[in-house]
Parts: structure tokens; C-alpha cells; sequence
């Protein structure tokens, strides 16, 4: 138990200085923390795994999208997101159709039972949400995400301006 205690405020004040108190490393900690959440919520009672729902949210409110976006808006490799497409397809939570203009390339859609799907999930989601959040300013916190995942884009997208960063060899 003291032991738990002890976790438990390490994990609350990591000790400045340390990687622990690293952002990246908290922000990887939230996102193992959510992760987990979204598998005892979605993937074990509606049987869908983590990168299925984040396509289906991706297509949430979309007529379609692309393969190549929804890989691009996930950040997941086009061929996992293709090959998870055609589960969901196959479990009847989403449809594909040709690109008019060039039949390589295909589009996804939420179908109707797609959509029940994600209505059954998302209370659960949000309450959640709301629990992690509990003490939180959640506006002005998700107002810091958005301009910390606007920077990291615009760091990704001018990676190869940056030089390599050196490693040091035994």
C-alpha cells in the first residue's frame, strides 16, 4: 500500500528535472492512461480496437474520407488502415467506394449502424472524459492541446529542415 502511495505521488509531482517530469513523457503517460480507458469502454464490450475507433470517429460527421486521409488523421500506416476498413466493412460499420477520379484509390463512410455504434459509445467516452477531467479546466486544456498539436504538425512537416540529431558511439 505504501508503495501504491508512493507511485501515485511520484506519478502527481514527478521530481523536476527528471524525465518524468518531461512533457512528451507525461503526454505519452495520458496517452497509455487513455488508451487503456478506451479498451475497457469500447474494445472489450463492442469488440472494436483502438485504431477501428478512431476511424470511425475520424469518419464521424464526414460524408467520406480517403484511405490516404484517415491514415494521414490517425497517424497510422495506410496499409493497417486499410486492412482495418475492410473489418469494419465486414462487420457491416462501414462502407467503401472507388475515388471518381481514380479507381486505386478508395473512400470510407460510416454506414448507418456505424453511426448507432459510435451513439452507443460516445456517453461512455464522455463520461470518461469528464471523471479524468474532474478539477480541470477541460476548455482551456483542450484550447493548449490544439496549439501544442499545431506546432508538432508544423514540426513534422518541416522535419527535413532540422538537422539529425547526434548519437554518441562506445
Amino acid at each position: 500500500m505504501i508503495e501504491q502511495e508512493k507511485a501515485i505521488s511520484a506519478t502527481k509531482h514527478p521530481k523536476p528535472g527528471t524525465f518524468e517530469d518531461n512533457i512528451g513523457v507525461r503526454a505519452i503517460r495520458l496517452a497509455e492512461v487513455f488508451a487503456r480507458l478506451a479498451k475497457i469502454a469500447v474494445e472489450t464490450p463492442f469488440g472494436l480496437r483502438n485504431t477501428e475507433l478512431r476511424i470511425l470517429n475520424t469518419l464521424d460527421g464526414e460524408v467520406s474520407v480517403s484511405i490516404n486521409e484517415i491514415a494521414r488523421r490517425t497517424h497510422v500506416d495506410k496499409g493497417w488502415i486499410s486492412r482495418s476498413v475492410r473489418d469494419l466493412e465486414t462487420r457491416r460499420l462501414v462502407a467503401r467506394r472507388s475515388d471518381e477520379t481514380d479507381s486505386r484509390k478508395s473512400h470510407a463512410m460510416l454506414t448507418d449502424e456505424g453511426r448507432r455504434l459510435l451513439e452507443k459509445i460516445r456517453p461512455l467516452v464522455l463520461e470518461g472524459e469528464q471523471r479524468v477531467f474532474s478539477g480541470i479546466d477541460e476548455r482551456r486544456f483542450k484550447r493548449e492541446m490544439d496549439e501544442l498539436l499545431a506546432n508538432v504538425e508544423e514540426i513534422l512537416a518541416r522535419a527535413e529542415e532540422f538537422p539529425p540529431i547526434p548519437t554518441t558511439t562506445r
